[in-house]
């Protein structure tokens, strides 16, 4: 999608423009080199194809093809910039991607999926906060006098990642909520309607 959305920006991008802009706008995914070739011609070859090659010069090499999306492929890009991110935590990073190739009508949108990811990530700190406690206390409930036998190590390297799983998830939450509220400063700088926080913090 993130081509996509590079060539809803810019139609007619060639594809060496296109590799260039993935690197510098997300670098972060450290996308290959050969990505904007390989999936531009995957789109423009699919059975219903979602960009189409609108300038090809003489030459073997592609880098200099000019691409622009088709009609499919603008529904599928509008239809992707508002659907919810899913995966538990590393798909939900395409909100980045969102932020990346948004507009500024776009911000009451993005405000609220960035509340709705802190949210998420302040009841699943709840949630492992709580598993991490009772599981402190059967710790302490089995524990036996003396040196710890096999036993005893293997529930405490077992149990290892619970004790870092709330601090993980409520980095989350802290930093979701600062991103909903700088698109929020953003949105009423820009003169933008937001609907109210529903969990505002205290």
């Amino acid at each position: 999608m993130a081509i996509i959305g590079l060539l809803t920006e810019t139609p007619d991008m060639t594809v060496a423009e296109v590799a260039e802009a993935l690197k510098k706008r997300f670098a972060v995914c450290r996308f290959d080199a050969s990505t904007a070739r390989g999936s531009l011609l995957q789109m423009a070859e699919a059975r219903r194809p979602r960009v189409r090659c609108t300038h090809r010069p003489p030459g073997r090499s592609r880098m200099q093809d000019r691409y622009r999306p088709t009609p499919l492929g603008t529904d599928e890009f509008n239809a992707w910039k508002f659907m919810q991110p899913i995966g538990i935590p590393a798909l939900r990073e395409a909100l980045y991607g969102r932020i990346e190739l948004c507009r500024l009508e776009d911000l009451p949108e993005l405000i609220r999926m960035g509340r709705e990811e802190r949210d998420i990530a302040t009841a699943l700190f709840s949630d492992a906060k709580t598993k991490l406690t009772v599981h402190l206390e059967l710790a302490r409930l089995h524990r036996r006098q003396g040196e710890p036998g096999p036993e005893d190590l293997l529930r405490e390297a077992r149990g290892l990642v619970m004790h870092f799983t709330p601090e993980r998830w409520s980095s989350r939450s802290l930093h979701f909520a600062r991103l909903a509220k700088d698109l929020e400063d953003i949105a009423k700088r820009a003169g933008i309607d937001f609907p109210p926080d529903p969990c505002p913090e205290p």
